[in-house]
């Protein structure tokens, strides 16, 4: 009889030897559910995933980047799967597992200033107000010093515990580590039906703002932003029936954020999923509208590479489940910090000052469990 260490022991040993080995693997857990699962790719050549409007993979972790101008996407492919329990036999296994060599990623961005932020935020208030775009997302990066590495497993733990309703991961692909807490489903299967969400718009919780009659004209018109935009492509794919839950309410953790449901059938999509699934990317919740003239006025303002901050990522092709999610609340790992990613939506009626204590105030999803494990 194999000995199984119980409750989450066994997989913080397992995502400990990975580390070690600097094998290619992701750790995840899905919204609502207790089960953490572990994917491990024996190969230590990871293949870029080419044009995801053609053709999904088949069986995997998918990551996709915010921009497929300087980053790839990649699918971790699930040679070894573990759950919960994980037996000492199959702990013994991964220390067989030869070790890799990569080089560390030491270019990490630099921090983004309030003042240069505020800054930032102006300049698209202009454009906006001239009518370059309706709205642009502008992110900026935060960073934590100290050596994390080795505490990366109770990271991911402590992420599970804090957020149950959160879609949590940790990957580690060509010796690059990130990890998250997200809140916004991008795509997901179940049975016969699919589901995207339009999320948009941000208060930390109270008892009173669960009520959508607090909330003001710009948070609402930005998550109605996203709401169109999704609304629109689901008619361009001539997906007439669907169902629309919202916008109401929900809370994430210590935030409450405006969601809108869609839910429509799998066979009114048929073969043309991976093409929608590059449609929807990225939405205005991301990015803005004019989706285009917004990734220009991105590109061209904010000084860190996004690399799969706001991009998407989930399992696929297991059991025919499709669960992908918007990689936001998200950090990356160096060798003496970590880099967290965070921003907000700036409309017309955005106030400077608001949109950076906006951010400030999403940083807490991570600094929060940060501060629990150091």
């Amino acid at each position: 009889m194999q000995e199984v260490l119980k409750n989450k022991a066994g997989i913080a040993e397992a995502v400990n030897i990975c580390l070690n080995r600097n094998v290619h693997f992701v750790a995840y857990r899905l919204p609502g559910e207790h089960e953490t699962s572990l994917i491990i790719q024996k190969d230590p050549v990871i293949h870029a995933i080419g044009k995801l409007n053609d053709h999904l993979p088949e069986k995997g972790f998918l990551i996709a980047p915010f921009s497929r101008e300087h980053n790839e996407a990649w699918l971790i492919k699930p040679d070894i799967i573990l759950h919960d329990k994980v037996s000492v036999q199959q702990l013994e296994a991964l220390e067989s597992l030869p070790a890799r060599g990569f080089e560390p990623d030491t270019g990490f961005p630099e921090d983004t200033g309030k003042a240069e932020y505020i800054r930032l935020i102006q300049d698209s208030i202009d454009q906006i107000r001239s009518g370059a775009f309706e709205k642009v997302v502008l992110s900026r990066v935060k960073s934590v010093k100290g050596n994390f590495r080795p505490k990366l497993a109770a990271i991911f733990h402590a992420l599970c515990t804090s957020y149950p309703n959160a879609f949590v991961y940790l990957f580690c692909i060509k010796g690059q580590c990130w990890a998250g807490a997200t809140p916004e489903p991008f795509i997901c299967s179940h049975r016969n039906e699919l589901k995207t969400v339009s999320l948009a718009g941000t208060r930390t919780f109270s008892e009173k703002d669960l009520e959508i009659s607090q909330w003001n004209n710009k948070e609402l018109q930005e998550q109605e932003y996203v709401t169109l935009h999704i609304e629109k492509i689901l008619k361009n794919y001539n997906i007439k029936t669907y169902n629309k839950n919202g916008p109401y309410v929900a809370r994430a953790g210590n935030l409450l954020h405006l969601r809108t449901d869609f839910t429509f059938s799998t066979d009114s999509v048929g073969n043309r999923l991976p093409s929608l699934i590059a449609s929807l990317h990225p939405t205005p919740a991301v990015c803005g509208m004019s989706t285009g003239k917004a990734m220009d006025f991105i590109k061209n303002s904010e000084k860190h590479n996004r690399e799969y901050y706001a991009g998407f990522l989930g399992p696929v092709g297991f059991s025919e489940m499709i669960r992908l999610y918007v990689n936001l609340r998200c950090l990356k790992v160096y060798d003496d910090r970590l880099v967290l990613y965070i921003g907000g939506g700036i409309t017309h009626d955005s106030v400077a000052q608001e949109e950076w204590e906006e951010t400030e105030m999403k940083s807490e999803t991570l600094l929060s469990v940060l501060n629990q494990i150091r």
